[in-house]
């Protein structure tokens, strides 16, 4: 993880009291002028901490520079600061270097009419540019936009969403604040998605099973009694039909059912259908009522006198377009999905241990297996190939979530799993067990026993690591044991690593910033639309890390429960939040059983808001939303590459999967990241959202680049990873946290000299 250089010196072991009273005898062993400048030099000392605290560590350097006592403790600085700086120095040199050439390699795709890898390209030169909104308003790239608009506008009048989804998913991407991107991106995504659902080994029969109309209903008037703002109907029954127009519509889905190739049939549905819409949109006012009728009739007697979709998958897509106008985490969990949700809630389950994927050559992977489980006690090791479970081999395409109910199964029962390695075969006979998952981890495993982790990042000053990947029920208890072994061991100061954390649970996240606070302290208030949904969460009692240095890292990918403990300990002053501003979901989300079927509504019922009272939730018309950090450090494309890889690579038991992936090209960042993105733990799905998943489509070549290979010769553009393997937002949280420490252990330079004096015996 972090590797700057540190002296090993032990020099937290001094006491702030003992070090007030070596001060004094060191002053008074001081000669009239060191005494008469010694002032001046304790508020150079002061101001290098605050300006550390702040980040503006390139001062900081500046003003270390000019104290000229103190002993080890500022040369340390000096050296903490010069090398942080030399870095930082190196990533500008890198980030012109790279921005320079993604854009001419974006100018160049322009130029042979490539637009949606020119607009791949241009993406990741923003990350490098050191004037992001100057790049976005420049000539050429608004040229750039606006003739991708037009050509995406004529991929979508063909009925070629994929090419149509490469242009807009990259445009949403360069400009997080156009909402127009946003709706051309989900439009699109919706068609695609319905491409791909009919497709070869889609396995979409396995996804609508159980799903019953009555249930949609219940959802339906839950919405209406509990959503966080009073629900118009009006748009939730009109995206409701255009969903089920869409299908009627989509070309895979006349390939797949019978009676949609009868015209007559189809051509009757979908005048039933838009008659119905029509008139929803010339309706003075739509209730629920009107909203139910409408869809009831669409299901029950327009489908059955028709084409005879169905009934489940009807169902489902016209919930999936019914919801889409409350918001992107209102939704139904449908029976098939409803176990593997619980499970990643609950944070355990039963089966052999193990995290796979579909790999890109189609072959079930093993991504690593789990901490004291099966698969990892009996050898089972990341990058093996499952080709077969208890004998038998998985059908053509089969889908993840099918492998998964082969191996999970009832406590106590084996299975055999048959795994290639290399050119062997291996049989493996396991017994399934209850598997927890873990959320807690720290900087590395532990030679001598892998299954536990180091949580020191520098042990002789007492710095700690936690990585939460999610608030689970099993969170907190084990959060509170690892900062326990810390406090053990010297713990002075943390780092709370919440990079990548979607969220989980409220409870969990207010009872893991109780550790940080003070009773009485705020963690988080709701309101919502019913009065049982405005509470405020406060500590009942001080917690037992509150006077802690704590530094909390944080990500774009940082959110919901992440953004409750990072905004939290930061608006009651307890924290630093470092890293780049976080997802911006400030919304809670209830689960409410709709039948005995097993579907589950989750529903928005009301919004978080911080300690300082600001609601930071992202809306498409959002300006500002999530928690910004006090300390601001932007990633580029490959550096959060290499903090996925080594992430990953920390994160591996047993030997570690032999590298034949390569990313060389813009639009092939998103492809690589599926191997996390579609990862099943034993039994997570792996459709938690259609764009994770969708977007890996985006990687073959543009047709209009196939019509001009004849034409022009192969354009070379390499992209090799000149950065170096480092983590910069955890290197600056650990730089924070070592002036703030010595800061807080050494209030004047004489303190540091005195016990300079003291190690070395000199008066």
């Amino acid at each position: 993880m972090a590797n700057a250089s540190i002296e090993k010196s032990r020099l937290l072991g001094l006491s702030l009291l003992t070090g007030l009273w070596l001060a004094g005898s060191s002053v008074t062993a001081g000669d009239d002028s060191r005494r008469a400048s010694r002032p001046s030099q304790d508020q150079l000392w002061r101001r290098t901490v605050n300006l550390v605290q702040e980040g503006d560590f390139q001062t900081a350097q500046e003003t270390i520079a000019k104290v000229t006592c103190g002993g080890t403790l500022t040369e340390q600085v000096r050296t903490w600061l010069a090398e942080y700086e030399a870095s930082e120095a190196e990533r500008k040199r890198l980030d012109l270097e790279d921005f320079e050439k993604y854009v001419g390699y974006a100018k160049a795709r322009v130029a042979r009419e490539e637009y949606w890898r020119a607009l791949g390209w241009a993406l990741v030169a923003s990350d490098c540019a050191a004037d992001r909104d100057a790049f976005l308003a420049s000539a050429w790239l608004q040229d750039l936009v606006n003739v991708s608009l037009e050509k995406a506008g004529k991929y979508c009048q063909d009925h070629e969403w994929n090419d149509a989804f490469r242009i807009y998913s990259r445009l949403a991407a360069l400009d997080e604040q156009e909402p127009r991107y946003q709706r051309l991106e989900r439009d699109t995504l919706t068609h695609l998605r319905l491409d791909r659902m009919f497709g070869e080994g889609s396995h979409w029969e396995e996804r609508i099973k159980k799903i019953r109309w009555k249930d949609a209903e219940n959802a339906l008037r839950h919405i209406e009694e509990v959503y966080v703002e009073r629900p118009d109907f009006r748009p939730i029954t009109e995206q409701g039909l255009e969903q089920i127009l869409i299908l009627a519509n989509s070309k895979t889905a006349r390939e797949t059912f019978e009676y949609l190739q009868d015209d007559d049939k189809r051509e009757e549905f979908v005048a039933r259908v838009q008659k119905h819409l029509d008139q929803t949109r010339e309706s003075p006012y739509v209730s629920r009522a009107d909203c139910v009728q409408r869809f009831r009739r669409v299901i029950r007697s327009i489908n059955r006198e028709t084409v005879e979709f169905p009934e489940p998958l009807l169902v489902s897509e016209l919930m999936r377009g019914a919801l889409e106008p409350l918001d992107d985490f209102t939704s139904i969990i449908w029976p098939q999905a409803s176990r593997e949700f619980d499970k990643r809630t609950r944070g355990d389950f039963v089966g052999v241990g193990i995290s796979i994927i579909k790999n890109r050559q189609n072959e079930i992977e093993v991504v690593t297996p789990l901490d004291n489980a099966p698969a990892y006690r009996a050898g089972v090791q990341a990058g093996d190939i499952i080709i077969e479970v208890d004998g038998e081999p998985f059908e053509k395409n089969i889908s993840i979530n099918s492998v998964v109910d082969i191996i999970t199964g009832p406590q106590g029962t084996p299975v055999q799993l048959t795994i290639r390695r290399g050119t062997k075969e291996l049989d493996f006979d396991l017994q399934r067990e209850r598997v927890k998952i873990q959320s807690v981890k720290g900087v590395k495993r532990r030679p001598n026993n892998p299954e536990t982790w180091n949580h020191w990042l520098d042990h002789d000053m007492g710095i700690g690591y936690i990585l939460v990947t999610n608030f689970q029920r099993n969170t907190v208890e084990d959060v509170a044991n690892v900062l326990s072994e810390l406090k053990a061991g010297g713990l002075k100061g943390l780092v709370l690593d919440l990079r990548g954390n979607p969220g989980g649970l409220l409870e969990s996240a207010w009872e893991i910033s109780s550790l940080f606070l003070k009773q009485g302290d705020t963690v988080v208030s709701t309101k919502g639309r019913i009065k049982s949904e405005d509470q405020t969460f406060r500590v009942h009692s001080t917690g037992a890390y509150s006077d802690m240095p704590l530094a909390v890292l944080v990500d774009d990918r940082s959110a919901s429960a992440s953004e409750i403990v990072s905004g939290a300990t930061r608006d009651n002053g307890r924290s630093t939040v470092i890293g780049e501003r976080t997802f911006g979901k400030f919304s809670v989300q209830n689960l409410i059983p709709l039948g005995r079927s097993g579907a589950k509504l989750k529903i928005t019922t009301a919004r978080y808001y911080l300690p300082s009272g600001a609601s930071l939730h992202r809306t498409p018309t959002s300006e500002t939303w999530g928690v910004e950090p006090n300390i601001p450090v932007r990633l580029t494309r490959w550096e959060r590459y290499n903090v996925i890889t080594m992430q990953r690579e920390a994160n591996l038991l047993g030997p570690p999967k032999p590298k034949t992936d390569k990313v060389d090209e813009a639009e092939d960042e998103e492809a690589d990241k599926s191997d996390a993105t579609t990862e099943s733990v034993a039994g997570k799905d792996e459709n938690t959202s259609d764009a994770q998943g969708d977007d890996t489509m985006a990687s073959g070549k543009d047709k209009d680049e196939e019509n001009e290979e004849d034409k022009l010769p192969p354009l070379d553009q390499p992209d090799e990873n000149s950065r170096p393997k480092k983590d910069v937002q955890l290197d600056t949280a650990l730089l924070f946290l070592r002036v703030t420490l010595f800061g807080d252990s050494f209030p004047t330079l004489a303190t540091a000299e005195a016990y300079d004096h003291l190690k070395t015996g000199k008066p």
